[in-house]
């Protein structure tokens, strides 16, 4: 993103015509050249009505002469009389035909006027006669710029560029159109060949391009000291301000983002965009003060109240974010304001407030899955596991495609020690989504004896879902783990060669799943195959060096190969990692809670609404 022009920098091709107005006359009488001269004087000197009239004196006993027709054209067009211009133009044309000048001036004068097609097709007609005018190849890339079609612009921009290198609108505009083409490079190879103009608000322009560039070639300092360039050039320019401001910030330069004030005044609109830019970037403070002149002069607006109640809370000020929400509801109660003052309340403490909140939410927006979830962890996070439960299992019949919400159902179903009904919810959830990392962690965490008792009922969904995933991992991997853990409690043993294959096709289609690695190692364990355990022990334990079960396993296994110095050094590592998992409760909390802060609430980071003005 950057700061483009409204209107071409030097759009000036009338103006540069006027200079050589006199053509030859191709079989017409040459003006008066003291009616002619009088009449550029006075335009010269800003007195374009005396102008006008002067020429139409002369006109009135030489009507066909082109040069007079022309400088009358262009009079009429400073003057604001578009009509009388273009009709003065379109006559140059009847009594030049073969002369891009006339092409040229009425085609200027569409652009200005918005009409892009129609001055395409003058240009064009332009360059039919004269295929090599310069003013007729920069005036057709601009026009084409202007109407987005920048592949065709470059190439009549080049053309123009190659006659007249160095040029500055020639330059300029070949430099934009590159730009918005992505290809910086060639942009900055034009843009360095030119030098600043001494008009400050085209020089302004001039080093907006130029830090487009630079942005765009991921030099955000080079962008942001061009940008502050064209801000002291241009310091009523809240479009480049804007830009200085999203640059310095990417920049992380502590010098560079000292910013100078915005132009003044701003509107609400202008306030609130530099509001949601610091708060992106994590500015709270400079937020806040946009947010609250947003409000200031929009009492009103719920996207103010909105993204400077979060700012508030992003900056640690939870009472002012509460009293702020709080009076919003009262003019407008949506369920995102609920929401966000529980999300506001939770962090404070206040967590009855917060379940209660988190419920009007959902009373309000009951189709918005995001709330049921919201109110059921908040449930879950403080250890209230009925109503996390049933909370959830609504979420579960509202939105049955959402497995996280048949994980925090059996996260509280495993908590209340309903392990079965927890193991079908996981399941439930891996079906849906197979590569759900919170799904295949709460399956994984499992104990054995459900895998065993619920077997009969698991293994035809578990079995399944490796049949339908069969190219995914964390599928294979729950199927092969349960098969092989049931198979070892029933001492049968019968099923250890399919477990076994596909583990060991798990870890071939997902190298770097750990848990993979950590079970197919303790089933080679399990069939004596140490030299095999001992390789995938130790790549599960290079995937996570602080797994407490693949250090004390590689010990047991070293142990059993004899080497019992490698045997004591695993278990020395394993005491230092271990932690006390004797209270099954303890250890279901830590992991509910790990589900909960990982999953992203309702609020977003910033609300890119605009304001009601």
């Amino acid at each position: 993103m950057f700061y483009r022009a409204a209107v071409p920098v030097v759009f000036v091709f009338m103006a540069a015509t006027v200079q050589c107005a006199q053509p030859a006359s191709q079989g017409n009488p040459a003006s008066p050249p003291v009616a002619y001269d009088k009449a550029f004087a006075l335009l010269q000197k800003g007195q374009a009505s005396e102008a006008l009239a002067e020429i139409d004196t002369a006109l009135a006993s030489e009507p066909n002469d082109p040069s007079l027709n022309n400088l009358r054209g262009l009079v009429a067009a400073q003057l604001g009389h578009t009509g009388e211009a273009e009709a003065s133009f379109r006559k140059v044309i009847r009594l030049l035909p073969h002369a891009a000048m006339g092409y040229n001036n009425l085609a200027a004068l569409l652009w200005q006027s918005g009409r892009y097609v129609e001055a395409a097709i003058s240009f064009r007609q332009a360059l039919t006669e004269e295929p090599h005018n310069f003013t007729a190849l920069v005036g057709l890339g601009t026009t084409l710029s202007a109407t987005q079609k920048y592949g065709e612009a470059a190439a009549y921009l080049e053309k123009a560029w190659s006659s007249r290198p160095g040029d500055f609108q020639a330059g300029y505009e070949l430099g934009r159109a590159l730009l918005e083409l992505k290809r910086p490079v060639a942009a900055q190879r034009v843009l360095t060949k030119l030098s600043p103009p001494q008009d400050s608000a085209v020089a302004a322009k001039f080093y907006a391009l130029l830090a487009g560039v630079a942005d765009q070639l991921g030099d955000r300092l080079a962008a942001s000291r061009y940008y502050r360039r064209a801000y002291e050039l241009s310091p009523q320019s809240f479009e480049i301000y804007l830009a200085l401001v999203r640059t310095a910030l990417g920049t992380r330069d502590k010098q560079e983002a000292q910013l100078p004030p915005p132009p003044a005044p701003l509107s609400a609109e202008q306030h609130f965009s530099l509001g949601i830019l610091f708060a992106s970037s994590g500015d709270y403070s400079a937020a806040i003060s946009h947010f609250q002149q947003t409000l200031q002069l929009q009492p009103t607006s719920y996207s103010a109240s909105y993204n400077l109640a979060l700012a508030y809370k992003q900056a640690g000020s939870s009472q002012a974010a509460i009293e702020l929400l709080e009076r919003a509801l009262e003019r407008q109660p949506t369920a995102e304001l609920y929401s966000l003052l529980a999300s506001v309340e939770e962090e404070a403490g206040r967590y009855v407030e917060a379940s209660r909140h988190y419920q009007q939410a959902v009373d309000l927006d009951p189709d918005n899955e995001q709330y049921y979830f919201d109110l059921g962890a908040e449930y879950l996070v403080h250890l209230t596991f009925g109503p996390a439960t049933e909370v959830f299992r609504m979420g579960t019949k509202k939105f049955p495609k959402s497995p996280r919400q048949y994980v925090g159902m059996g996260l509280a179903q495993f908590a209340l020690r309903q392990y079965m009904d927890a193991a079908d919810a996981f399941i439930s959830a891996l079906e849906i989504n197979p590569t759900s990392p919170d799904a295949f962690v709460a399956w994984n965490a499992l104990p054995t004896f459900v895998l065993v008792a619920e077997w009969k009922k698991i293994q035809p969904r578990l079995k399944g879902l490796a049949e339908r995933f069969p190219e995914n991992a964390r599928a294979l991997f729950c199927y092969a783990a349960a098969l092989f853990r049931h198979s070892v409690v029933s001492e049968g043993g019968h099923d250890f060669d399919l477990a076994q294959s596909l583990l060991e096709k798990a870890v071939w289609l997902d190298p770097k799943l750990t848990a993979a690695h950590l079970e197919l190692a303790t089933l080679y364990s399990q069939r004596k195959q140490s030299d095999q355990a001992v390789v995938s022990f130790l790549e599960a334990i290079r995937l996570d060096p602080n797994s407490e079960t693949a250090h004390y396993r590689l010990a047991q296994t070293y142990r059993n190969l004899n080497q019992l110095e490698q045997a004591e050094r695993e278990l020395d590592l394993y005491g230092k990692l271990a932690r006390n998992h004797r209270d099954q409760m303890a250890q279901t909390r830590s992991a509910i809670r790990q589900f909960v802060l990982a999953k992203p609430s309702s609020e977003p980071a910033l609300t890119e609404k605009k304001p009601p003005l």
